[in-house]
Formats: C-alpha cells, structure tokens, sequence
C-alpha cells in the first residue's frame, strides 16, 4: 500500500472524505481564506497557559503496543512476536529494538501503557481519543485543538490550530463551528515545490496593491458604518478581512511555513519524507506562536505480516520523533510544548493467520513528552499478555484533562453548543496520576 494510501485510509475503508460525505465535518478542508473568514466569528478567551502549545502525532490505524513501548518478552511465542526489547536511557525502561534512538530520549518521556477504550472500531475510537468523548448521535463534539482554538489567546498572525498535511478525522470544530477547524497546508511539506495556498497574494498581485485595495475597502465601509452599526455578521466580516491581511503581510508567519530556511542538516536529521518535514513544519509552527498542531501518519493497521512491514514503519517513527524531542529540547522549548504520539488503539495480543495483529482497544500504550510532563517514568501497566490494563487505567477522558490542565484550561468547565446543550470539557476526567509535574 503507499504512503498515500496508508494515510487516508484503513482495513474498514474509512476515509477522511467519507465523513465529508456523511456531513460529520463538512468544514474539514478549508484553505486559509475560508479558515479566516469563519475565524472571524468565534472569539477566543484567554487563559493563563503552563505549556503553550502542544503537537499531537496521530498514528491511524492503532500502532502494536506490543511491538513499540510494551513487549512482552515472556509471554508465549504467538503473543511476544519477533521483536526484542532493548534498555533505554533510563535504568527499568525497555522499549522495542526498532527505536534505538527514542530510547536515548527515554528520559524525556512518559509512556502511558494503561489505555484504555471500549471502541474497537476506527471511526469511534478516533472520535473518542480526539475528543474525549464517546460519539453521540447528532452531537458534533469539538476535538481537542479546536477547543484549545477557542479558549485559548490567539499569539501569533497564524492560525492557532494547524493541521499538516491534513485534518485528522473528527478533530474540527463540532457544535463550535467550521470557524475552529483546523488550517490545513494541504500540500506535501517533502515536496520541492510546498507551498501553502492562499498564503501569497494572487499572480501579478503586489503587496502594494492589496494595502491599496485595503484602503480602498476601508474608505467605502466607512462610508456605510453607521447603517451597519451593531450588526454581527458584519463586524465579523471585518475581523476576517483584518485577520486576513494581517497574515498575508506577515513577514514572520509567511516564513514559519518556509522549510528552505531551515539548515540541510536538520531537515535530513528530521527525515526527507512526509512524516519527517510535518513533525519539522510543526515545530517551526508553534516556535511562531501556534496554540495546537496535529500531524497525521496513518498506516499502523497491520492485520497482516506486521512482523515484516513494521520495521520500517518504526525507523521512521523512531528517527523523526527522536529528533524532534531531541530539537524541541535544545531550543529551551519542551517545557511549553506538550509532545503525544498515539492511535485510536492498539493491536491484539494473540497473532492472527495472517502474521499480523487485529484491533484491541481494552489496553494500549501512548507517549507523552514536554509541557510539564515528568519524562523518564512508565505510568500504568499491561497484563502479563498485553490484555488487559494491570494497574492505573487511563481512559480518554483522563487524557482530555490531562492535555487541557497542561495548557491551563481548567477541564471542570463546560462549553455550550448552538442549540444549549453545555458539555464539560472532560466528563468524569481526571489529570493521569503522576504525569504532569
């Protein structure tokens, strides 16, 4: 399967474009015009921030727990596989021998090997670690970033949540509005030629004569202010043209997309492959001042001959996350930046006929890094056999809270949709025990 394929799609056939299709997140897709223009009618409340921002490495499909952070060396030969465990940096930690370099940064990080979630199927298992919430029938829940988008000040003339190289399933805007979905480059950060849409003015279209067709705008709304006095839709259409304008003429936003400023050294450290320059384009994002970025790396659904196609799958991983741990670190910017890396679920202990493994949602493992997490410690643990969680189970819910106190937002508070219905942010979450410091 390509690279494409393996990002857009799973074993079920569930596509990105379906949910468009079903009307789930018709606002999934937007370029930077559209984004704006929304933007402009939702206003953002600030609050005091721990971590500033947070990068969400989605891996679709359900990565193997038990072939990346919780081997079971022990266990019968159809449960352990034919990977090793190797020591990592920190005296206790073993992770799987396909991340050496992860396990040098071990001390950094914090593995949750206690997930868990009764959702076996894709579509509702990435709802429910996106959100926080279980689906509910006709109800839109926002997914994380958007609801960071919302609540948290806007720092930059860049949108606060980005999504490279596209939207994650079920993580826009819901009852919110298509005004908090994320901004999508939707481009290949590894081509030569990336360039992000509408971030440049149109062909034979100077700087000069966009200020002077700003002007322009402002002299004729002038002219009509005070029959529009008061009017929403209106102001709001201001803040959009503003917002818009603001960005275009940014010299710093516009660089911030621009990887040809970054050192050839780094961009290869990174990987020169779509996962590698999206996790490297995050990160220049949020030193711009980003609140919320995700970047999508599907192809973790392995039902077949996993012990063959996930060696490589994992030296990617391995080498790019390495590197930006590694990168956010030495700039002094891990502390303000929450680092996670985790799918909708993980993979069956027992190995299937066909070399692979199925889906297991009843226990999983996830990885934390930066934004006041405590690296260098195990939380939770699996069963014998990677079954079941043996101690500290941490449902997604318990993530929600854990993300939103990172960055300061209090999880207790509640949100209130269109028709009145109010949702607090984590519904009987708690902050994971022993994470953050």
């Amino acid at each position: 399967m390509s690279e494409r394929n393996c990002t857009l799609t799973d074993c079920e056939g569930f596509y990105r474009r379906d949910l468009i299709k079903a009307g789930v997140l018709g606002f999934f897709g937007f370029g930077l015009t559209d984004f704006l223009r929304l933007k402009a009618i939702a206003e953002p409340t600030a609050k005091p921030a721990a971590a500033k921002s947070v990068i969400l490495v989605w891996l679709g499909g359900g990565p193997s727990h038990l072939d990346m952070w919780d081997l079971k060396p022990n266990a019968p030969e159809e449960i352990r596989g034919l990977f090793k465990p190797i020591s990592t940096n920190v005296n206790g930690i073993q992770i799987s021998e396909h991340m050496p370099r992860l396990a040098q940064q071990a001390d950094k990080m914090c593995i949750i090997r206690s997930m868990t979630s009764p959702e076996a199927a894709h579509e509702r298992g990435t709802h429910y670690m996106i959100t926080g919430y279980q689906p509910l029938p006709g109800f839109a829940v926002p997914g994380h970033g958007a609801v960071v988008a919302k609540l948290k000040e806007q720092r930059s003339a860049l949108p606060p949540y980005i999504a490279i190289p596209s939207p994650v399933a079920y993580a826009g805007g819901g009852f919110l509005g298509a005004s908090l979905a994320p901004f999508s480059p939707d481009g290949n950060p590894a081509s030569n030629n990336f360039k992000v849409r509408d971030l440049e003015p149109p062909k034979d279209v100077t700087y000069e004569r966009v200020e002077d067709r700003k002007n322009l705008r402002q002299a004729v709304d002038n002219a009509f202010k005070k029959y529009e006095a008061g009017n929403p839709r209106v102001e709001a259409m201001d803040n959009f043209y503003t917002a818009a304008y603001n960005l275009m003429s940014s010299e710093d936003a516009r660089a911030a997309f621009d990887l040809k400023n970054e050192p050839k050294q780094m961009r290869d450290a990174y990987r020169r492959d779509t996962f590698g320059q999206s996790c490297l384009l995050a990160r220049r994002l949020v030193e711009a001042g980003v609140n919320f970025v995700t970047v999508s790396n599907g192809g973790w659904d392995n039902h077949n001959n996993i012990f063959s196609s996930l060696p490589g799958k994992l030296n990617a991983f391995d080498q790019t996350m390495a590197t930006l741990i590694n990168d956010l670190s030495e700039r002094g910017m891990l502390e303000s930046t929450l680092v996670l890396a985790m799918g909708e679920f993980g993979r069956t202990p027992v190995i299937n006929r066909n070399g692979g493994r199925d889906h297991h949602p009843r226990v999983f493992s996830i990885m934390l890094a930066g934004g006041g997490v405590q690296g260098g410690q195990v939380v939770g643990a699996s069963d014998p056999f990677g079954m079941e969680p043996a101690e500290t189970p941490v449902r997604p819910e318990d993530l929600s809270a854990t993300i939103y106190q990172s960055l300061g937002i209090d999880y207790n508070q509640s949100i209130e949709s269109p028709d009145g219905v109010r949702i607090v942010l984590s519904r009987g979450g708690r902050p994971i025990r022993g994470v953050l410091a």
